[in-house]
Parts: structure tokens; sequence; C-alpha cells
């Protein structure tokens, strides 16, 4: 522990070396997306749960001694492992019948964009995740982005067209609490010590603005990405994520925010706004 609070102070983020067999993550995420992809699959074009402006995941491999929790008490696990800093947590465990989880090929499996109780052409874009989490510490979430999404709010009652701007504070949430879920996850399935591999994708980044919508801070206006997306990667100890989360974060962000007229994420930017999520001051 005095190890990850000196890491901390300096700024150096404790990764470990390259985990052997990397392409068992590749495939978990390409097994995931396919999955995704046969369940839109009878869905009418350009609706909210095929997120037809894009979208972002987020994927990660728990490596270490692995408990021996029965299948039927996975579904349990999983739900243990939320961690919900914000409105909308990643991996959200509903209980609500036509969305709450269920068992599919071995693993906890959930898809917001089947919702019986909203018409498909209601369903939003942003409220549609779909997430799986397997036994042997593999973990997939699929989400479109909140810009995108009729309930976000509009920086100066603006009409800003879905697929045109990127918000500043989200991924930084939205990732912090991935990480931290990932940490917990790695808790209650695993003994001792563990590592992740974790990667993410960000899409439909192409002609999006980088801005703040919550009025807090002003981004110069022009700051457009011409790149359409980006996969982002990392492999760290498990023990490491709560101590040195802003750290961890910032680093692994800062290509994503490059992409924006060459914009450097503040690390200050980063720490204030996990700060404020973990003690849920939005």
């Amino acid at each position: 522990m005095l190890g990850y609070i000196r890491d901390l102070l300096t700024g150096a983020i404790p990764q470990v070396e390259p985990i052997d067999a990397e392409d068992g993550l590749e495939q978990w995420i390409a097994a995931s997306f396919d999955r995704w992809s046969a369940l839109i699959d009878p869905l009418p074009e350009n609706v909210g749960p095929r997120f037809p402006n894009g979208y972002y995941n987020f994927a990660y491999e728990i490596v270490g001694p692995a408990k021996q929790i029965p299948l039927t008490q996975l579904a349990e696990t999983v739900r243990a492992s939320v961690v919900r800093y914000t409105g909308w947590p990643p991996f959200w465990y509903p209980t609500r019948k036509g969305i709450k989880p269920y068992l599919a090929d071995g693993t906890v499996e959930c898809w917001l964009g089947a919702d019986p109780d909203t018409p498909v052409e209601a369903r939003d874009t942003a409220h549609s995740d779909f997430w799986r989490i397997a036994p042997e510490g593999r973990a997939y979430l699929l989400r479109g982005y909140q810009e995108d999404s009729g309930d976000f709010p509009r920086e100066g009652q603006r009409n800003l067209a879905p697929g045109t701007v990127f918000d500043a504070t989200l991924p930084i949430w939205r990732v912090g609490e991935t990480f931290l879920q990932a940490e917990r996850l790695a808790a209650n399935l695993f003994e001792g010590h563990t590592t992740i591999r974790f990667a993410a994708e960000f899409t439909g980044l192409q002609g999006r603005s980088l801005v703040r919508m919550d009025g807090m801070r002003h981004f110069r206006d022009g700051r457009t990405a011409r790149q359409a997306s980006i996969r982002l990667q990392t492999h760290i100890e498990s023990q490491a994520i709560g101590p040195n989360l802003p750290e961890i974060v910032h680093s692994f962000l800062a290509p994503l925010y490059a992409l924006f007229d060459f914009f450097e994420l503040p690390k200050q930017l980063v720490v204030g706004e996990l700060n404020r999520m973990r003690t849920r001051k939005f």
C-alpha cells in the first residue's frame, strides 16, 4: 500500500508486464460484438439501440487465481460488483422483468435495448446498453453516447444534433467507474494478486467537437476530431486501481482527447472530475 501511495504522489502508474496469450481478450471482444450484432439484427434501421452515430465499448480480462464460484451464484456476484457513483453506472444490474440480466452461453448477459415496455423507435441511444460477464473474469460493455440522447443538456439551449459533440467529462466518469467495477469484480471472483488487461474503443468521433455541457468550464470552439475511432488499452495490477485512479484514467484517456486538435487533457480536470464522481457532487 505504501508503494501505491508513493506512486500516487509522484504520478507514476504501477503497471505489470504484458500478459501472455494476448488474443484471449481480442477473441472475447469479437465474440461479444458478434453477439450484440445478432441481437440488433431484427431491429429497424437507425433506431437508438443500433447506435447509428457511434458507440464506445469497454472490455477487460482479469488474470489470477480464481475462486470456484458456482454458475448459479454468478449473477449475485456480478450484481455485488456494480460500482454506483453516477446515475448510469457501467454494468448496471436491473431487476425489472424484460431487461433484467439472464444466462447466455455461460455468461451473465444484459441488453437494455430490448426493453419491451418502450416502443423500439423510442428506445434511447444512451440507455440501450449491452453487457456480458463471464465467470473466468472477462467483461464487455457496449454503450451509445449520452451526447446523442434526448435528455442530454444542451449548451446555451442550442439545438445540437446527434453525432456532433463529445462531452469532455463523461469519459472520465465512465472509465473511472469501470476501472473501479473491474477492481471489485476481481476481488469477488478471484483470490490474492490479480492483474487486469483493459481495452476501450470509441467510434463515431469524426466531426464531433469537444465541449463541456454543464457550463463549469469553457472549451475553445473548433476542437474537432478528424479520426473516426480510436482503440485504447492498458494492463495494470487490480490492487493499484483505487489508490491510483486519477493517474490511471489520465494516462489511459490522453490519446482520445488528443484527437480533438491536439487537446492536452489536464491532469487537474481528471482529478477534479473523479473527486466529483466519488463524492457525487454533480
